[in-house]
């Protein structure tokens, strides 16, 4: 959780009477003449390390919005290094295109770190932001989270992303464990404990847990990892597969892949392992769960067709139907927050794994950029707006549903399986 004092410092003496306070603009992101905003930032003022060091978060996170376009810094008439945008010079940011300017100080404050941003809306002179925000100097990009969320939502009505976190395995030397960061990279830790070899990590619904499989036990198991307590618990040790994890909306059960009766199949569990409900019944192996927001239709991947094809299950009735048609290897699908889409790994005409995005119905799909290497397992942003995703070079990246942009977030490679949590609070 972020530990930052947010303290609402508003600057407009810093301005002429020409600057005031700005009212939401509301944009269609969707509208399909939707062009990305255009960010001006100068050098932030402050230590040279520390403010290159947040002006750098600032950068990325601005392209991991999906909705902003920093311009380069090169064509700036006031390059920075810059505390505050003077009213004199909005027209000198107009001239390079920009829709916002934004101008930053960071400061030293013993063992906190103190940034002071101002946000300038160029065609009303208005001020969006002008706000410090203080926390740990050794963990200066969370106050860059914090501004960035309240960048979406002043400019746009955007719920913010950056109080997020993405999981995913790391593999380093023989061993696989748990890896978790906030949303862009930042703040990257091992999760140390459940063995040497750990897969298919998946966040419940309020970020307070983390379900895995892991060969602990010499066998693919699944296991619980409380974030309060670091324990971890039992789910299932049935034998032969314990797999593919994936959390109901209420965090209270699992759906997974069981091979208990045999092939693999999908079942509902409490978190305890206990009240145990089989979900599928076919001869091919059925694998990778997601359930629906409102728990009234499941995804998941099959062989019945005699490759990986991706399936819904229509919960009430027990209804299977197909909705990939499109390449004969399609798997790992999950739900977005929303319900209104499906990601999936999608082995494309290239022979290379891209990411898909489809609809429940099975109408529109649509096969994603990514990086062109080699895409799979996709996961949702809190807003359904931007997937994650491993890449064969190692690393995760993540992109939006639009296909405008594809940012790294890992550096040095081994990460692979990525899930993105909701908004932690």
């Amino acid at each position: 959780m972020k530990r930052i004092i947010a303290s609402a410092v508003i600057l407009l003496c810093l301005f002429s009477s020409a600057l005031y306070a700005a009212n939401p603009i509301h944009i269609d992101i969707q509208a399909r003449s939707f062009k990305k905003l255009k960010v001006a930032m100068p050098a932030f003022w402050g230590p040279a390390d520390l403010a290159g060091q947040v002006w750098d978060v600032c950068a990325r996170d601005l392209a991991i919005t999906g909705v902003f376009s920093l311009i380069e810094p090169k064509g700036y008439i006031h390059p920075g290094p810059l505390r505050r945008i003077e009213a004199g010079t909005l027209k000198d940011w107009s001239l390079i295109g920009a829709d916002y300017v934004i101008a930053g100080e960071i400061s030293r404050q013993g063992t906190l770190a103190a940034f002071t941003v101002q946000v300038v809306e160029i065609a009303t002179s208005k001020i969006l932001l002008s706000t410090t925000y203080t926390t740990s100097a050794d963990s200066a990009y969370l106050t860059v989270h914090t501004f960035m969320d309240a960048m979406m939502e002043r400019a746009l009505g955007l719920d913010g992303i950056f109080s997020s976190k993405i999981v995913a395995i790391q593999k380093v030397g023989e061993k696989k464990q748990l890896y978790s960061s906030w949303c862009d990279g930042t703040g990257g830790k091992a999760i140390k404990g459940g063995g040497d070899l750990m897969l298919n990590p998946a966040w419940s619904p309020d970020g307070r847990k983390i379900a895995f499989v892991s060969y602990w036990k010499n066998n693919p198991d699944l296991y619980i990892l409380d974030l309060a307590t670091y324990k971890v618990g039992m789910i299932s040790s049935e034998k032969g597969i314990n797999s593919t994890p994936s959390f109901d909306a209420t965090g209270t059960k699992i759906v997974c892949t069981l091979s208990r009766d045999g092939n693999p199949e999908i079942y509902q569990l409490g978190l305890d392992g206990k009240n145990s409900l089989r979900l599928t019944d076919s001869w091919a192996t059925d694998t990778s769960p997601s359930l629906a927001p409102d728990g009234k239709s499941m995804v998941f991947c099959s062989s019945r067709a005699g490759a990986p094809q991706i399936y819904i299950l229509d919960m009430p009735s027990k209804k299977v139907e197909r909705i990939s048609f499109t390449g004969t290897y399609n798997t790992e699908p999950v739900f977005s927050p929303k319900g209104d889409l499906i990601a999936f790994t999608h082995l494309a005409e290239d022979r290379r794994y891209h990411v898909a995005i489809i609809r429940p119905d099975g109408s529109k799909m649509k096969v994603l950029a990514g990086t062109g290497r080699g895409d799979e397992s996709p996961t949702f942003s809190p807003d359904g707006r931007l997937v994650a995703f491993g890449s064969s070079d190692g690393n995760i990246y993540i992109t939006d549903i639009f296909d405008t942009m594809t940012v790294q977030i890992t550096k040095g490679g081994g990460f692979s399986e990525p899930s993105w949590s909701g908004l932690i609070k």
